[in-house]
């Protein structure tokens, strides 16, 4: 059984805030026990497009990045792709690190080294094996930022989402690390934004999201399994962040949950929305439980865990 650290988001006080609470989950799930002084970690977190207006604020990944460079004494890489679709006509590396910098995502304000995942390109990136039988990907193309980094901290903000269910610790650290022409190649037939009325048939949609399990095997091949994940419970939409607008949350502040498990990480996170969504149920055509119970089946992690509450 797999344990899920979960800090929540109550009591806050001055001596018990955001980042004391992200510190407190890192050291009572021993995030950094197997980090030493040297090592190269690459941080894959979510930027929002704009019109999205619910992304993370900067402090609550430099706190992480904070953490990282005391361990290690490296200031951590901190990534995100491209977006699929350049809404701006502008070369893409250019419009991404505009839109970033819009937001308040720097080196600075986030205390670590600020890159696109795929290099400006989006396309940077060495191949790995998804080291599954009968796998239909057979490799992906990571991103530099991860795959020539020695561990990989994911770091997701939670949102549902209309492709998987859950944007959370399998997608991110999968599919969302992967260089733009392995995105295009797994979403094959499926339409990213259905925000224009044309929907994705059901099958298509599993194929999609049996490629999208799949790729995180190869991630995890990148770094050599020194894989870590946080889900961020803080204004959870009914939109992902690469969407040009979201609707009002649906759950504001639940705090924050780490593991090494992302299967029993992402099920823990999906069982506290629905309890305090008053029962919502998985998003339109995705059975996100069934995703899991496949996550399980496939080998990527548990969903028989432990929830360790932490205030």
């Amino acid at each position: 059984m797999n344990e899920v650290i979960w800090v929540d988001a109550e009591g806050m006080t001055f001596e018990n805030t955001v980042a004391r609470k992200l510190r407190r989950l890192l050291s009572e799930s021993g995030a950094t026990e197997d980090l030493c002084e040297g090592m190269r970690l690459a941080l894959k977190v979510n930027t929002a497009e704009v019109g999205y207006e619910y992304g993370l604020r900067p402090g609550f990944l430099r706190t992480v990045a904070e953490v990282v460079t005391a361990a290690t004494q490296t200031r951590p890489v901190i990534c995100d792709g491209l977006k699929l679709i350049d809404y701006w006509q502008q070369t893409k590396g250019n419009t991404f690190m505009k839109i970033a910098s819009g937001q308040g995502y720097s080196n600075e304000t986030l205390s670590g080294h600020f890159v696109i995942n795929g290099g400006f390109s989006g396309d940077e990136g060495d191949l790995f094996p998804c080291e599954l039988p009968e796998s239909e990907l057979g490799g992906v193309e990571v991103g530099t930022a991860v795959c020539r980094s020695d561990a990989l901290w994911v770091l997701s903000h939670v949102t549902l989402h209309p492709l998987f269910g859950l944007s959370g610790a399998l997608l991110n650290g999968g599919f969302d690390a992967l260089v733009a022409r392995a995105k295009t190649r797994l979403l094959k037939d499926v339409n990213p934004y259905p925000f224009n009325g044309q929907r994705t048939p059901t099958e298509k949609l599993k194929a999609f999201q049996r490629r999208a399990l799949e790729s995180l095997f190869g991630v995890r091949t990148s770094v050599e399994g020194r894989v870590f994940f946080i889900n961020y419970l803080w204004d959870i939409t009914p939109q992902p962040e690469y969407f040009p607008y979201s609707e009002a949350p649906l759950v504001e502040n639940l705090g924050f949950m780490a593991s090494r498990d992302p299967v029993a990480l992402d099920s823990a996170t999906f069982d506290l929305i629905r309890q305090e969504a008053h029962g919502a149920k998985d998003i339109k055509d995705v059975n996100f439980t069934d995703l899991l119970n496949k996550a399980e089946t496939l080998g990527l992690g548990s969903t028989n865990r432990t929830i360790r509450h932490l205030s």
